[in-house]
């Protein structure tokens, strides 16, 4: 038995120092000897993104989110030019890519909602610009000194949804030779 000097409530004696030593020896050699059984694993689920893993002692750990790999461009299509002249993205263009062909200059209109992790990919290929311009309710961020929309046949532009109202756009713009 251990004797601590708060219940005794004066200094412990060379004796009962000794014990309290002894009695915490015995404990950890009963320990080294015999050391505790592991649990081992009886299941594991994985349900969407979620893993559960089941202890053989009815122990439940988790559920755990796994990491996935960031969505990339699925959906390769060939962009066909509205009788208007824009192409309004909406969230069905999620992870698309459209490969644009015609002549005539294109805009794209970026929706101010979308879907949390939304990605459109646009290249051109004939002589048409792709045209990504800000509006009342949408910012466009491109990059400085460069002008929102492609830089010619080969472009490829990625608009990512960062928030209500903000796309960034990642990849090969035309050069603002006007400032």
């Amino acid at each position: 038995m251990t004797i601590y000097r708060r219940d005794k409530g004066s200094n412990l004696t060379p004796d009962e120092v000794d014990d309290n030593f002894e009695g915490h020896e015995e404990r950890i050699t009963e320990l080294e000897d015999n050391p505790p059984v592991a649990t081992g694993i009886s299941n594991i689920t994985v349900v969407g993104t979620q893993m559960t893993i089941y202890l053989a002692d009815a122990t439940v750990l988790g559920p755990y989110t796994l990491p996935q790999a960031n969505f990339r461009p699925s959906i390769v299509g060939a962009l066909d030019a509205p009788t208007d002249g824009v192409y309004a993205v909406s969230n069905t263009d999620s992870n698309r890519y459209w490969r644009y062909e015609d002549a005539s200059d294109l805009t794209i209109d970026l929706p101010a909602t979308a879907l949390a992790d939304m990605e459109v990919s646009f290249r051109q290929i004939g002589d048409g610009t792709l045209i990504f311009s800000d509006s009342t309710d949408v910012t466009v961020n491109g990059y400085e000194g460069f002008l929102n929309q492609t830089a010619g046949p080969g472009s490829v532009v990625t608009c990512k949804f960062i928030e209500d109202g903000v796309w960034d756009l990642i990849g090969r713009l035309a050069e603002d030779v006007t400032a």
